[in-house]
């Protein structure tokens, strides 16, 4: 997210946009209350330096989406709430083997020690049958919803128990998407855990691409590169970079000429004042989600 790709305050924007967007989307998961991180407060871009924040991503210059994500939490609690971090990132060893990470120990305007577990996902829906029992897949096919909530709670949260017995709180902060496809039905029953609010966008193969026709002169597209995955997007009226439907079209063939690995694709729609996002849609391969799992983690890690 280095400064040559973009001014200073697109960057600044898209830092700003992206913490609040972390810290104020609706939860991916829901469970029992001492269990989410659920009692933070909305935060406002008034209530940070933009340039601190920038300074702070920069300064990590992270690629994969859930590092990014890690990140602006950690500028959240630490400097807009003012809590001590203690740990981030603390690896848990036993018998000389690493067998976890704690995300976050950080002590709460109370001075209580909380530990806190952290994570952005997107899943994608999926009727039909498949090997790992879920239809909720990510675009890596090898996780899935309900693995990562299995995890979370019954590895992760756990690590600090018998390490850090002064934890007063463990707590989970989920945030993150589920895709559909336009011609699937909405399923009638979701997982347990599945926040019912949680937010939407849609999915397709790159032989459906006529899906993404516009559907009239007014809308826009373009691929989110990494890590901005996280806040809409939007851009000014005069922006270049954003494509037309045949535009968006030629570039995802391209892309599926020498790669499998799936494209997160924004839609813009205009406002009269500016390009506002309408839509996120992921487009996979055809042989998605067979081919995913053999790919690069670095590829498709979220």
């Amino acid at each position: 997210m280095g400064r040559a790709r973009k001014g200073d305050f697109e960057m600044t924007t898209q830092a700003a946009g992206d913490l609040t967007w972390t810290i104020n989307s609706p939860s991916l998961i829901q469970a029992p209350a001492e269990t989410l991180a659920t009692n933070w407060p909305v935060c406002q871009e008034s209530d940070f330096d933009s340039e601190a924040l920038l300074s702070w991503c920069e300064s990590r210059r992270q690629y994969r989406v859930g590092r990014y994500f890690e990140d602006l939490v950690h500028f959240y609690l630490q400097s807009v709430r003012g809590f001590e971090v203690v740990e981030q990132g603390l690896q848990v060893q036993e018998n000389d083997r690493t067998v976890g990470e704690l995300d976050f120990l950080y002590r709460n305007q109370e001075g209580e020690l909380c530990h806190c577990e952290t994570a952005v996902k997107f899943f994608l829906h999926t009727p039909e049958s498949n090997d790992s029992g879920s239809h909720f897949i990510g675009p890596n096919s090898a996780d899935n919803f309900e693995r990562k909530t299995r995890r979370l709670f019954e590895h992760q949260l756990c690590l600090s128990e018998n390490r850090f017995p002064d934890v007063g709180r463990r707590e989970a902060f989920v945030k993150g998407r589920i895709f559909y496809h336009p011609r699937t039905p909405a399923p009638t029953a979701l997982p347990e855990l599945l926040a019912r609010d949680h937010l939407k966008g849609s999915w397709i193969r790159e032989s459906e691409l006529d899906l993404l026709e516009a559907s009239d002169a007014e809308t826009r597209f373009r691929i989110a590169r990494k890590p901005h995955w996280l806040a809409p997007d939007r851009a000014g009226l005069a922006d270049a970079t954003l494509l037309t439907a045949d535009g968006i079209r030629l570039q995802l063939e391209d892309h599926f000429t020498k790669k499998r690995t799936p494209q997160l694709v924004n839609v813009l729609s205009n406002d009269d004042e500016q390009w506002q996002e309408s839509d996120r849609v992921f487009v996979v391969s055809d042989q998605w989600p067979h081919d995913s799992a053999r790919q690069s983690q670095d590829g498709l890690s979220n």
